[in-house]
């Protein structure tokens, strides 16, 4: 079984930023108490790795496919700075395939 003790400081940061994300919207689903346990424990081991790869990859698929999602959701919510949201995703991007790369 394989295993990832997580030292690196930018790592713990970014799958904890993760969990919060998950915090902020109360979920409870699979993934969320994946990011919750790991933010926790700092250790991803076995299976878990395989999972948090499956939604990373899924994840980054979902940001470079989601024009459609953004138009929406910006004439949804015209409060929202188009520049500061596609930084934020930016940022999301960056920080997923960071952690891919360390749990390869």
């Amino acid at each position: 079984m394989s295993k990832r003790i997580i030292k690196n400081e930018r790592i713990k940061a970014i799958i904890h930023d993760i969990a919060q994300d998950f915090r902020f919207s109360q979920e409870t689903g699979e993934y969320a108490l994946l990011f919750y346990k790991v933010d926790a424990q700092g250790v991803v081991k076995g299976a878990e790795i395989d999972q948090m790869v499956t939604y990373l990859t899924t994840g980054l698929d979902e940001l470079r496919d989601n024009m459609k999602w953004r138009r929406e959701f910006l004439n949804d919510n015209p409060q929202i700075d188009e520049i500061r949201m596609l930084e934020n995703l930016g940022v999301i991007e960056e920080e997923y395939i960071e952690l891919l790369k360390f749990l390869a």
